[in-house]
């Protein structure tokens, strides 16, 4: 089956939210996936798969948001099949984990 639009294939029913920095689009996210890298296979808690014109130059601790909930990239995207699509593994960001800093303006 040929996809003609990209967008057609991430509006299916378990399409997720996705958000790094100024970039917003939509993934999948799976838990508990085998992912074979240079040869190896690594398994992973949290893969993304999604568009890798929005989200494959992603760096490694880039911060993203997935259907609400806070990761880190924990590898650099991984561009699959023509390239049009990447898996991203994901390491889980928990609250406590979460840094918020309030800049006041007096460095400017």
């Amino acid at each position: 089956m040929a996809i003609d639009d990209l967008d057609e294939f991430l509006d299916l029913d378990d399409a997720v939210p996705v958000i790094a920095g100024v970039a917003t689009g939509l993934g999948y996210l799976d838990l508990n996936s085998e992912t074979i890298i240079n040869g190896e296979i690594s398994v992973f808690n949290h893969v993304l798969t999604t568009k890798t014109d929005k989200f494959g130059d992603l760096l490694v601790g880039a911060a993203i948001s997935v259907d609400g909930q806070n990761f880190k990239v924990d590898m650099p995207p991984q561009p699959f099949d023509d390239g049009a699509f990447c898996r991203i593994p994901l390491k889980k960001i928990t609250s406590s984990q979460v840094r918020v800093q309030i800049l006041d303006g007096d460095f400017l």
